[in-house]
């Protein structure tokens, strides 16, 4: 067995992954609407709704995109991931629906709504999460077929403002991602019940400071990834290092 694997060979594997999806996506739902929730003050501070052509810089607007699609692209990994070695809502799914009978586990049944939810996220994720090629064929001059002149340098475009409009258009793709977000956390907290048998209650409990010592989980993460890492036992001795650092 790779530690890059989950094995999923009893009810505990399976409510231990499922929690810690849940997690994950708490944190991050709650991060995405505090994001968009600025871009709209910013919005209603510049007035842009009512002056939709208004200029702003483009630094403005890029750091909004870059910050609202990092979020957003993590949390369209959580939910509709299917590669092999990705944690996700469709690969728990996958195997759930595989492993049940033999291990006698309980899954929520999907309604065609549901579960076309769930693969519209998968789709959304595959085109945000890779440079897809349909975008070179959206464009104007492959459409046209115009002839690239190659005896001139390769110009590209930079735009020192932006119109408002940009951000307005934003914070609607946002916001609709946000509420499609939510829907999906609904059906994943049911389904932690329905594996369970106990009601899903997600509580956040407050914390005055965070010290660098979680960073040794993504380091752990990374070493497997590296295959630096390859045992259990090689992860054991790298807490217990830590812990005598403490």
């Amino acid at each position: 067995m790779t530690l890059k694997d989950y094995k999923f060979n009893s009810k505990e594997d399976f409510i231990y992954y499922l929690r810690s999806l849940i997690i994950l996506t708490f944190k991050n739902l709650e991060t995405y609407d505090k994001q968009i929730n600025q871009l709209g003050e910013l919005i209603e501070e510049k007035n842009v709704i009512e002056r939709p052509k208004r200029l702003v810089s483009a630094n403005i607007y890029k750091n909004y995109r870059n910050m609202l699609g990092y979020t957003s692209n993590y949390l369209a990994n959580l939910f509709g991931d299917t590669a092999e070695y990705g944690s996700s809502y469709q690969n728990y799914r996958r195997f759930i629906k595989k492993k049940s009978k033999q291990l006698n586990l309980d899954y929520l049944e999907f309604s065609q709504e549901q579960d076309a939810e769930l693969n519209e996220i998968t789709s959304a994720r595959n085109w945000g999460s890779h440079v897809p090629v349909s975008l070179m064929n959206s464009t104007e001059d492959r459409v046209y077929e115009v002839e690239i002149d190659t005896n001139k340098p390769i110009y590209v475009a930079d735009f020192e403002k932006y119109e408002g409009m940009w951000l307005i258009n934003l914070y609607d793709e946002s916001a609709r991602n946000l509420k499609g977000y939510k829907v999906l956390f609904e059906m994943m907290k049911e389904e932690y019940s329905v594996l369970t048998g106990h009601p899903c209650f997600v509580i956040k409990q407050d914390y005055p400071v965070r010290d660098m010592s979680d960073l040794i989980i993504p380091k752990i993460s990374s070493g497997i990834q590296k295959k630096r890492i390859k045992t259990v036992e090689d992860i054991k001795k790298l807490y217990e290092e830590e812990s005598e650092l403490a």
